[in-house]
């Protein structure tokens, strides 16, 4: 009788299907394994290796280092299940703290370009009969040099355009009873920036709610 390990020279040797089947579903459990769907897959790939394992050792079939590749490719995606779980646990976190820390670096920015962009519309304001500029052009030159002024407007969001702020026509001169209600400058922010900078006549820099904002 011939030992189950060796083949009759000549005889056509058939590929074990379940092993192929244990390389694939295990090779996809490994790259889908964030997806938590991958670690079904993982499992077919343990499960078809063991079977294929076993196929061969009572039939003469091809596909043994590929039944091996896919056995521990699927108990290794496994593994590495849990491990993927812990650190996502302990990343996320952070990653919230980062993006918020950020979100508040970009809102200092844009409270800082406000606010220094209404310096240089009161300035034109005492050299102009106390009237602001209609167009941020007409602070060029004299108020702020053009690369100034084009840094000052530019959005500091990611994805945010060239000119994020924009002159709220009001009445002037301002009472000083109604200078910290009065918007003189307000920001365009992207919708995914839930708040944009605000500037009162009075100077004071605020937020609001952004009209344009998508969850």
């Amino acid at each position: 009788m011939m030992p189950p390990t060796q083949f009759s020279a000549g005889v056509p040797v058939e590929w074990s299907k379940k092993a192929i089947a244990s390389t694939v579903l295990g090779f996809i459990g490994f790259v889908t394994l964030w997806l938590v769907i991958g670690l079904f897959f993982a499992a077919g790939g343990a499960i078809f290796g063991h079977l294929a394992r076993h196929d061969m050792s009572i039939l003469p079939m091809r596909g043994r280092r590929l039944a091996t590749f896919g056995l521990g490719l699927g108990y290794g995606s496994m593994l590495l299940f849990p491990v993927l779980v812990i650190l996502l646990a302990v990343s996320f976190p952070a990653l919230n703290k980062w993006r918020s820390d950020q979100d508040a670096v970009y809102r200092a920015a844009s409270k800082d370009n406000a606010s220094r962009l209404f310096l240089a519309c009161e300035a034109y304001a005492r050299a102009n009969k106390d009237r602001y500029p209609k167009t941020w052009d007409a602070l060029s030159g004299r108020y702020l040099s053009s690369q100034e002024l084009a840094k000052l407007l530019k959005s500091p969001y990611p994805g945010g355009v060239s000119e994020a702020f924009e002159l709220v026509p009001h009445d002037r001169p301002v009472l000083d009873v109604f200078s910290d209600s009065v918007v003189v400058i307000q920001e365009i922010a992207p919708p995914k920036v839930p708040e944009i900078a605000i500037v009162y006549a009075n100077g004071s820099v605020s937020t609001l709610h952004n009209p344009a904002y998508e969850k």
